[in-house]
C-alpha cells in the first residue's frame, strides 16, 4: 500500500502530531498508517524524525485473536529507487493495536539533496507485508463485582447456648440464624485427644448473589464466654466466603 502526501510542507508547518491515512484492506485485515513528520526520540538532542506506524483498525480487533505480522515500513525515493525501509514484527491484539513509533529518518536527511524523497512538495510512504497470520488464543478473565456492603449501626450478635457440651462428641453445628441477608451456623470441633476446640462460621447460602464465582467478604468475631467473669476468649477475622457455601 502506497500513501502519497501532497503539500508535505504544509504538514510540516503543523508541527509535532499524527496524520492518518485512509483505512485499507490487505491480507484479510483492515489497517491504516500514521505519520508524524516531526517526532522526537526520548532523551535525544531535539532532532526531529519522520515516524511511521502501522495500526490495526478497530473493526479487525477481536479479543480472542492475535494477528502476527511481519512487514516493511517505507519512505520512497521517487527518482533513484533508494527507498528507506524499516522491517517490523509485531503481534497485534486488543491491548496492542499499534506497531509502535518507528523513527525512520531525521527530517534533515529527508530534505537532503540529491535524494528525491520529496518531489514537487509530495512525499510517498507505504507498507509492504511479508507475512500475516491470525491465531486464536485462550484467555482467562475475571470480573470483580462490588456490591454495597451490609453495614450495621451496631454489631449483630448470635448466642449459642449448648446445654450438654460433652454430648457433642467430635463436632456439632448451631441452629441456623440469619444476618445480612444470609443464613449462618457456628461449627464446633474437638480434637481427637479432647484437649483442643475449634470454632468456625459457616455460610449456608448466598441469597441475592447474581454472579457465578462471586464471594462475600465478612468481618466477624467468634467468642467463648467465660460464664463466671468477663475474661472471654475472642477471635476476629475477615475471610472470604464463596457462593457455593
Amino acid at each position: 500500500m502506497k500513501w502519497s502526501v501532497d503539500g508535505f510542507a504544509s504538514l510540516l508547518d503543523k508541527g509535532d502530531g499524527w496524520t492518518y491515512s485512509r483505512v485499507f484492506e490487505l491480507m484479510g485485515h483492515n489497517w491504516y498508517l500514521k505519520l508524524n513528520p516531526r517526532d522526537k526520540k526520548s532523551g535525544d538532542d531535539g532532532t526531529e524524525y519522520v515516524s511511521l506506524v502501522l495500526q490495526l483498525d478497530d473493526l479487525s480487533v477481536k479479543p480472542d485473536t492475535v494477528v502476527k505480522a511481519s512487514f516493511k515500513l517505507l519512505i520512497y525515493d521517487q527518482a533513484y529507487g533508494k527507498h528507506l525501509e524499516h522491517q517490523v514484527r509485531h503481534s497485534f491484539q486488543t491491548a496492542s493495536t499499534s506497531s509502535g513509533a518507528s523513527c525512520m529518518v531525521s527530517l534533515e536527511k529527508l530534505k537532503e539533496r540529491p535524494s528525491k524523497f520529496i518531489v514537487n512538495n509530495s512525499c510517498t510512504f507505504g507498507v509492504e507485508f511479508i507475512r500475516v497470520k491470525a491465531s486464536k488464543v485462550s484467555t482467562t478473565s475475571e470480573t470483580l463485582f462490588v456490591r454495597k456492603p451490609s453495614v450495621f449501626d451496631e454489631a449483630r450478635t448470635y448466642t449459642w447456648d449448648i446445654e450438654d457440651f460433652f454430648a457433642l462428641k467430635n463436632s456439632g453445628h448451631s441452629p441456623e440464624f440469619q444476618v445480612g441477608g444470609h443464613k449462618w451456623s457456628i461449627g464446633v470441633y474437638t480434637s481427637s485427644d479432647g484437649n483442643h476446640l475449634t470454632l468456625d462460621l459457616c455460610m449456608k447460602n448466598t441469597d441475592g448473589v447474581q454472579h457465578d464465582g462471586s464471594a462475600n467478604l465478612v468481618e466477624f468475631s467468634l467468642a467463648i464466654k467465660h460464664q463466671e467473669g468477663g475474661n472471654h476468649w475472642k477471635a476476629t477475622g475477615s475471610p472470604t466466603y464463596l457462593d457455593d457455601g
